[in-house]
């Protein structure tokens, strides 16, 4: 009898043993799940946006549609459909949106020096931008480059003459004594002449109307993000040498909530190029003061995985030439004034919008206080 209590016993505890470790598999699942509901990244290509059928032939000879989701490679072509529109991301807080009849693709997708082909079509381009992160855009017979952050649509016309309208920042045509194009202003390159001349900004088109909506639904969802959960996330991506502050004015952020990545900047204080405030920086989420310290750029020299050399996980720290980081840069052509009244995306209350961070955030421990560091400053 005592042997059966014995061995009774025993089962008993083995198995509150094993359902102890189930549930704690469990909790560690969910944990996991709950903070996958943001992925971080810093590279361009996400698929952020498809309405009607757009068509994809990959590199890899690959061909279907584009589906939000996707990722586009350098040498994916993209073709829109007469009723179809894409959202793609360019460099951290930058998008092309695509309107009907667009062939698309990149031809560069490295942040500080990004460039794509437009071969046919028109598309808006709401981008952050200066001498160092600016955006080259090829048509079949002119190249624009957008220097400054700002909002630009560029067309193709009949025989390949690009054209850009510039409706906030700043342009230059050509490659040689390039010619400037400032906002108000479009020009028209067919590869020999550059003609210039005022246009109104005021009369807009489907594409440039739903390419505003798209910056205000996007600051909304960057308005909701969640400080505990996209923190942890914020943290393991940037143990991993996934992003550094000197690599570009902020991170893409996926929502899984709302399925689509939204723009979390570096600096303190900014605004989208159409003046839709981002409630949500890297100063919200009280990350260690390490990670707020200016450092050379962290690159992960394994060529992708196409090493040859057999090195195929160090870690090389390039500092750039400048000793100003992207996002102590000024935010050149965007206006940080309070938006007009139509604009639901206002400030925190209780948060001085000023060029500079706090020097302590309320409630964040002393050894994990920002610095002071200047962000999303305006030029002259």
């Amino acid at each position: 009898m005592k042997r059966i209590l014995h061995s009774f016993l025993m089962l008993s505890a083995l198995s509150l043993l094993f359902s102890g470790i189930v549930l704690a598999q469990d909790d560690d699942r969910i944990s996991s799940v709950v903070s996958e509901a943001y992925v971080i990244s810093a590279k361009a290509g996400g698929v952020n946006f498809v309405e009607g059928k757009v068509a994809v032939a990959r590199k890899n000879a690959r061909s279907g549609y584009l589906l939000k989701g996707d990722k586009l490679e350098i040498g994916d072509k993209v073709s829109t459909g007469v009723e179809s529109r894409a959202e793609i991301l360019l460099n951290p807080g930058s998008y092309v949106r695509l309107g009907g009849n667009t062939d698309f693709e990149f031809v560069n997708t490295s942040l500080d020096n990004l460039a794509l082909n437009l071969k046919g079509g028109s598309a808006m381009f709401e981008v952050f931008a200066d001498n160092e992160f600016k955006v080259t855009v090829n048509t079949p017979k002119g190249r624009f480059y957008l220097v400054d952050s700002g909002i630009y649509r560029v067309d193709v016309l009949a025989g390949g003459a690009g054209k850009i309208s510039v409706f906030k920042g700043k342009a230059q045509v050509g490659d040689m004594n390039a010619t400037e194009v400032k906002k108000g202003r479009t020009a028209i390159f067919d590869g020999n002449q550059v003609a210039v001349e005022k246009f109104d900004r005021d009369e807009k088109g489907e594409l440039e109307i739903w390419s505003k909506e798209r910056a205000k639904y996007l600051a909304k969802v960057n308005s909701r993000l969640q400080r505990d959960d996209l923190r942890n996330s914020l943290l393991s991506s940037y143990r991993y040498n996934r992003w550094g502050m000197n690599d570009s004015f902020g991170l893409w952020a996926f929502d899984r909530f709302n399925g689509v990545y939204c723009f979390i900047p570096f600096g303190y204080g900014w605004s989208s190029p159409y003046g839709y405030w981002f409630n949500r920086d890297l100063w919200y989420f009280r990350l260690p003061q390490y990670v707020y310290v200016y450092q050379p750029t962290i690159r992960n020299n394994n060529n992708n995985g196409n090493n040859n050399s057999g090195n195929t996980g160090a870690v090389v720290r390039e500092p750039r030439q400048t000793t100003v980081p992207p996002f102590q840069r000024v935010q050149r052509g965007v206006d940080r004034r309070v938006p007009d009244s139509t604009v639901d995306i206002m400030p925190r209350p209780g948060i001085n919008r000023s060029s500079s961070p706090p020097a302590a955030v309320p409630s964040m421990p002393a050894n994990d206080s920002p610095p002071m560091v200047r962000g999303g400053k305006r030029g002259n």
